[in-house]
């Protein structure tokens, strides 16, 4: 919808605008989609967010739902007497990364893990909404 709209408001210049942002927004989770570490709906939700607000856009908006999913993740954490764990399992991670090259770790992925979950859509959203505040 994003590219069609771009398009017919400002002609060539906003499909490409639309199409860039939404090639960014792709491209910024589909490695951490790749390791096991997020779902596809959320990689398909920062490239449609792209899609609408630019390449920029999309890169300031996945940087500020890091941040805002990184307290998140403590907070859930921490309520569910899982961050001990949790930093074990970051440790054991980056060792295993060292080892053997940056790729999906067994147990340690969405698919295998019994840790807790945080929809990410949560922090995308406060993601955008200091996008569009901030910039």
């Amino acid at each position: 919808m994003a590219l069609v709209t771009h398009g017919a408001l400002t002609g060539w210049s906003g499909l490409a605008f639309a199409s860039s942002g939404w090639v960014v927004g792709l491209a910024l989770f589909f490695p951490v989609f790749a390791l096991g570490g997020m779902g596809a709906g959320d990689v398909k939700l920062l490239a449609a967010i792209g899609a609408w607000l630019g390449p920029v856009g999309a890169g300031w908006t996945a940087l500020y739902g890091a941040l805002a999913g990184g307290l998140m993740a403590l907070i859930v954490a921490l309520a569910r007497g899982y961050l001990r764990t949790a930093f074990a399992n970051l440790a054991a991670m980056l060792r295993s990364w060292m080892v053997g090259g940056i790729r999906p770790v067994e147990g340690l992925t969405l698919s295998s893990s019994a840790g807790p979950r945080l929809p990410y859509a949560l922090p995308l959203a406060a993601g955008v909404m200091v996008t569009l505040w901030m910039h």
